[in-house]
């Protein structure tokens, strides 16, 4: 069958009890079911600076945390929306130097009251992606301790803009029925590719609130590869030369050659998604993350030319599983994960709840109808010749980056790096 394979990533961020484990104190939820609070979900437009804001802010950490998470694993694929995501819902019940620290690790440059309106605005546009042949879908919840009492104003704001309540479970005394309740709901969530997101050591009887994002992604491309002209092919990594299936067409593409690396767009069906392959010249994979890491993806994917190229992609499937909290703590938010951290806007009054973990699963796969998720590239050689000028050869047989956004809103909607297809 000739359908494109969904991808998918998870953020799951546990608040739990600090260091004197008190209960909150603020207006209680009711026991059983979903609180939400009873606002409609935000649809305003939001000034063109705040979501230009809002999307260098993104890209940025995007960039910065690929950078950190490569070190150790140099193929991999992620999230950086659905980790801002659930992140930034989390940041909406911070205080003092937590909510300081979480905002400069997330690269927040805006007010809370420019944020998540910006937030909502953009979930909206994300909204209007789904057409035939590219579809999205972005999903918030919460799973709170029940009888807890959270603060009014948290709930409304993430019912405002992420359209997510509360849905109450026991994690003191039923820890592995919310453990089965919120993977049941990830499952659903991402077509059962991510079917055991969270493991019976991931909450406790002193966890209080578990916020889960999950994103769902099935694209075709615009112009599919075709499978006859799929063939294995040399791939330099770092351990060796391999040979991987790759696909091969020829065709006209963005492309834009940068010092140090060139640039390939693949773009899906609909005209707003896009699959960037950011090859490095041999050796350079790490001044290009660098450079990523400080702001510069966006201009990495701008300025591209239409033009005929030869493409060899190889065939990609990836799943990867990340727990951040050291590396959030490295990106500059330590303090959210001790005894320390202020988050009284969720419940409670300062020292009540830290952040026990910050768990990430992402899976994607890419052949030649188009992507599961996120990752990888093809570039092939079709049987038929291009017209015109000779087509540019860009074929990724070495460590590569991909990113794969909205060029709409410029949303990073997956990236990742390969080392080893």
């Amino acid at each position: 069958m000739n359908a494109i394979r969904v991808g998918l990533l998870l953020a799951v961020v546990c608040l739990a009890a600090g260091g004197c484990g008190s209960s909150a104190t603020s207006t209680p939820t009711s026991t059983g079911g979903e609180v939400r609070a009873s606002v409609p979900r935000a649809s305003a437009p939001v000034a063109p600076t705040d979501a230009a804001a809002l999307a260098q802010g993104n890209a940025t950490f995007a960039g910065r945390i690929l950078e950190q998470l490569s070190t150790a694993q140099p193929t991999l694929t992620l999230s950086p929306f659905s980790i801002s995501d659930a992140l930034a819902m989390t940041y909406a019940g911070a205080r003092g130097q937590t909510a300081s620290e979480l905002a400069g690790a997330l690269n927040i440059t805006l007010p809370p009251a420019g944020l998540f309106p910006a937030w909502g605005a953009l979930a909206g546009s994300l909204a209007h992606v789904n057409q035939p042949g590219a579809a999205l879908s972005v999903a918030n919840a919460l799973y709170g301790q029940q009888g807890m009492a959270f603060q009014t104003a948290f709930l409304t704001l993430l019912a405002r803009y992420y359209g997510a309540g509360v849905r109450t479970v026991d994690f003191e005394h039923a820890a592995a029925q919310a453990v089965s309740e919120i993977n049941a709901w990830v499952s659903q969530q991402t077509n059962a590719k991510i079917p055991v997101l969270l493991s019976p050591g991931d909450v406790d009887a002193r966890t209080r609130l578990v916020l889960v994002n999950a994103v769902y992604l099935n694209a075709k491309w615009a112009v599919p590869f075709t499978k006859e002209n799929t063939a294995p092919a040399p791939f330099h990594a770092p351990g060796g030369t391999v040979n991987v299936a790759t696909m091969n067409r020829i065709g006209r593409f963005g492309y834009r050659r940068h010092s140090g690396y060139a640039v390939l767009e693949l773009p899906y069906r609909g005209g707003r998604l896009a699959f960037d392959v950011l090859l490095p010249d041999p050796g350079r994979l790490p001044a290009l993350l660098h450079a990523l890491a400080r702001g510069g993806l966006p201009a990495a994917v701008s300025g591209l030319q239409d033009q005929p190229v030869q493409v060899a992609l190889p065939k990609l499937t990836l799943r990867t599983r990340f727990e951040l909290a050291a590396t959030l703590g490295a990106l500059g938010m330590p303090v959210a994960f001790t005894d320390r951290a202020d988050f009284s806007g969720i419940a409670g009054t300062p020292g009540d709840l830290r952040i026990s973990n910050v768990i990430h699963e992402a899976y994607m796969r890419v052949d030649e109808a188009g992507t599961e998720a996120a990752a990888a590239t093809a570039v092939g050689i079709a049987t038929e010749a291009a017209p015109g000028p000779a087509p540019i050869q860009f074929r990724i047989d070495r460590p590569f980056v991909f990113v794969l956004r909205d060029t709409s809103t410029g949303a990073i909607l997956f990236t990742g790096t390969v080392s080893q297809p």
